[in-house]
């Protein structure tokens, strides 16, 4: 039975057996106010003593082990605790009912960031309720894939040596369990799916699908792809001519861009970082994390989107109707704050500002000269400027477009407005027909680009799909930019495409 991945967190492809994860139950008869207290009390130190020792291991984990632990420690947390014990509450229900009311106040805020923390005060919970027992939260060593209403980053953390990959009900991009699977490279997907414990399971975030007792056909296909997967390491091979860029969406993917020996950022998606805020950044926040991008990247080149709001992803206090213009021209301080904060972050000249959902040549020339007026009112060096090719307007009229330093074909939306579809089904076009099509048009792209030296690159997702990523190497584009994640993925189109 195939199914849709409703939203993917961590790309990746595997194959395994469901297993859920294990809830501790709890049906100990309540002890004295005393022995409930020191249970309370040796459980913190436990937890503290785990942490700690994270802490050394985890070292990309250092600031969010840094947050649990304060919260830990908050002496009102074992004030409320010792109260509750005294009006006659275990120590475990008396730290879920502290920690309660600071859930339930988050899980109203307008920010996805906010209500992405949630999740991190239930970790606490949980890790504070395993310790107030020696059970263990941790699975058998058969490797599995995970289901789960919620997943906890101490869980991951915890088992990610056997999780091959997990699938849950709730989750955010934002999240620390979907930068911890990132970590792992662990597929992380969200889906509406009912499994039964040791279904066998295929995901794969390239095609967009979950598939439960796959074919003998597609676990063949599987075990072949995973061993020539084997044969690359999560590195760049040399590329020279092209050039590999990644998709990243916060500071804390740039470390798997270095890592990983990408050329650099071919999109980084702004609006991420306004998603993590109940109101706007100010020039100064802004500035701080841009120029943190920035310095991490060195001389290599990174392509800042402006932000993409409407549609697929809404923020609570911006003026937003639909993707396009509009959006900056009713929330024309925050663009110009953006854009400023960008221009004085520029610190190695090697940042590029892109406009998504461009529709005509009048519109890319309109922020075009809004921009050059900003940075010429203080005094900024102009960097490139270019467009993402992501409606069929604009594809339609390519031929208008004169003063685009660049262009990066958002594959995405764009096989939405041509062949209506969705976003989240882009990465399986499977028809003949419709890719030929597709590459038809780019092909038209690619010759407009080369005839004005505009440089071009495709940033879409099924650039990091190997069959389509060499289909677009054969038709003459050099820069796909993927996420890090794709990096395998990238290596062995290129490789492919260099030995025909």
């Amino acid at each position: 039975m195939e199914y849709r991945i409703k939203e993917v967190l961590s790309n990746g492809f595997s194959l395994g057996n469901i297993k859920k994860e294990i809830e501790i139950k709890d049906n100990i008869k309540i002890l004295s106010k005393e022995k409930e207290k020191e249970l309370f009390s040796n459980s913190v130190l436990k937890s503290l003593n785990e942490i700690n020792l994270l802490k050394e291991k985890e070292k990309d984990l250092y600031e969010y082990l840094c947050v649990q632990e304060l919260m830990i420690n908050d002496p009102l947390l074992k004030k409320s605790v010792f109260k509750l014990i005294d009006e006659g509450k275990s120590a475990k229900d008396a730290i879920s009912i502290s920690m309660d009311y600071v859930i339930d106040n988050l899980a109203l805020s307008n920010s996805n960031y906010l209500k992405e923390r949630v999740e991190d005060i239930k970790d606490v919970v949980s890790r504070l309720i395993m310790n107030l027992s020696n059970k263990k939260n941790k699975e058998k060593k058969k490797p599995f894939i995970l289901y789960t209403n919620n997943l906890k980053p101490s869980y991951i953390i915890n088992n990610h040596e056997n999780i091959l990959g997990v699938i849950a009900k709730n989750g955010g991009i934002t999240s620390h369990s979907t930068i911890i699977c990132k970590n792992y490279n662990i597929p992380y997907v969200i889906a509406d799916i009912e499994f039964k414990e040791d279904d066998l399971c295929y995901i794969d975030t390239r095609k967009n699908i979950i598939i439960i007792n796959p074919s003998l056909d597609i676990m063949e296909e599987y075990i072949k792809e995973k061993n020539e997967e084997t044969k690359y390491t999560m590195k760049a091979i040399d590329h020279k001519g092209y050039k590999f860029l990644a998709n990243v969406q916060s500071n804390n993917d740039l470390k798997y861009v270095l890592e990983y020996d990408f050329d650099g950022v071919g999109l980084y998606r702004t609006e991420f970082i306004f998603m993590n805020s109940n109101r706007a950044y100010t020039f100064l926040e802004q500035y701080e994390i841009y120029k943190e991008a920035i310095t991490l990247m060195d001389k290599k080149s990174i392509c800042f989107r402006t932000f993409d709001i409407g549609d697929d992803k809404e923020i609570s206090y911006l003026k937003a109707n639909k993707k396009g213009i509009d959006n900056y021209i009713n929330n024309k301080e925050l663009f110009e704050t953006q854009i400023k904060a960008l221009l004085e972050a520029n610190i190695h000249d090697n940042i590029s500002i892109m406009f998504p959902m461009i529709e005509s040549n009048y519109e890319f020339n309109y922020l075009r000269d809004w921009l050059i007026d900003i940075a010429k009112k203080y005094n900024y060096k102009i960097p490139k400027i270019g467009m993402m090719l992501e409606t069929k307007l604009a594809l339609e009229n390519i031929n208008e477009f004169k003063n685009v330093d660049f262009i990066s074909i958002g594959t995405n939306d764009l096989t939405f407005e041509l062949y209506n579809i969705e976003r989240e089904k882009v990465k399986e076009i499977d028809n003949i027909k419709i890719l030929d099509d597709l590459l038809n048009k780019i092909k038209i792209v690619i010759d407009y680009c080369n005839k004005y030296n505009i440089e071009l690159s495709i940033c879409g997702e099924i650039a990091g799909i190997k069959d389509i990523a060499l289909k677009l190497y054969e038709i003459g584009i050099k820069a796909l930019s993927v996420s890090p994640s794709n990096i395998k993925s990238l290596n062995q189109s290129y490789t492919e495409f260099i030995n025909k």
